[in-house]
C-alpha cells in the first residue's frame, strides 16, 4: 500500500512568466486554487499521510505558505540547491529514500482530480505505473508504448517534436505510482546518473534507459482528468477543464 508522496516543485517555471516572477509555479492559481494545494488536497482525500516536497526556486515562499501540515498530510521539505542547473531527475534523486519505500510521484505543475488518483491506486494493485492518457500527437510529451497487458515496452521524451498517435501509444500525465520493488531500482539508476554527471535531464529519460529491466505499466486516464501547466495557454486550458475545484477550507 502506498502511504507517501513526492512532489517535485523546484523548477523556475520560465515558460509561465510573468506569473512566476514573484512566486513558484506550483503556487499558480487555477480558478483561485494553487496547483500545489490541489495536489495536497487530493493526497489527503485518498489517505496519503506523508508528502515530501522537493523545493528550490523561491522555496521559502512555499514553506511559509504551505507549512508542515496540509489537512491530514504531514509535509517534509527537501531543498534542491542546484535547481538552476539541474532538472527534475536530480530533484527525484534527492528524494530517493522515499521512492525506495514506495511513493506517488507528482510533478509540481499538474492539476488533477482526486477521483483519478483514487481509481488509479485501486487499479494498480501491486504494480508500478504511469498514469497516462492516449497520445494525441502533441509535441514535448513523454510518449509511452505498451503491449496488450499495458506493460511499457518503450518510453521516449519527445523534445520539440511529435509523432503519430496509435492504439497502444500514451502520454504521461506527470503522475506515477511507484512500488518499493521498482523504487529501489529507480533510486539506483538515478544515483548512477548523478555519479555520471547526468543531472540536467527529465527523470523519464532515466526510466527510459532501463525500460524492461523491471515491470512498469500504464494506468489509462482520460485527458479531462489532468492538465500540465507549463504556459499561459495551459493555464487557460486548466481553468476551462476545472471550473470549480474546492479550495483549502481555511482559505
Amino acid at each position: 500500500m502506498i502511504e507517501r508522496a513526492v512532489i517535485l516543485a523546484a523548477g523556475l517555471g520560465l515558460r509561465l512568466k510573468p506569473l512566476t516572477n514573484g512566486a513558484p509555479k506550483c503556487l499558480t492559481e487555477v480558478n483561485g486554487v494553487p496547483i500545489l494545494y490541489n495536489a495536497l488536497n487530493n493526497l489527503s482525500s485518498v489517505g496519503i499521510g506523508t508528502c515530501t516536497i522537493v523545493v528550490g526556486y523561491l522555496s521559502s515562499f512555499i514553506r511559509r505558505t504551505v507549512g508542515n501540515r496540509f489537512e491530514d498530510v504531514r509535509i517534509r521539505y527537501i531543498e534542491n540547491e542546484l535547481y538552476r542547473k539541474t532538472n527534475d531527475m536530480y530533484s527525484l534523486w534527492l528524494a530517493r529514500r522515499e521512492v525506495e519505500e514506495g511513493a506517488l510521484i507528482i510533478e509540481g505543475d499538474i492539476f488533477f482530480r482526486s477521483l483519478t488518483l483514487r481509481r488509479a491506486l485501486d487499479l494498480a494493485g501491486g504494480r508500478s505505473c504511469y498514469l497516462a492518457g492516449k497520445y494525441d500527437g502533441s509535441r514535448n510529451e513523454i510518449l509511452i508504448e505498451t503491449d496488450s497487458d499495458m506493460r511499457i515496452l518503450t518510453l521516449k521524451v519527445l523534445q520539440k517534436r511529435g509523432t503519430s498517435p496509435g492504439k497502444a501509444r500514451y502520454m504521461s500525465s506527470g503522475l506515477l505510482i511507484i512500488q518499493p520493488s521498482y523504487g529501489r531500482g529507480l533510486s539506483r539508476w538515478l544515483s548512477q546518473s548523478v555519479q555520471n554527471g547526468q543531472v540536467d535531464v527529465l527523470f523519464d529519460r532515466i526510466i527510459a534507459e532501463h525500460v524492461g529491466e523491471t515491470p512498469l505499466y500504464v494506468c489509462e486516464i482520460n485527458h479531462a482528468e489532468w492538465v500540465e501547466i507549463d504556459t499561459p495557454g495551459d493555464l487557460v486550458k486548466a481553468e476551462q477543464t476545472f471550473p470549480r475545484i474546492p479550495s483549502r477550507s481555511s482559505l
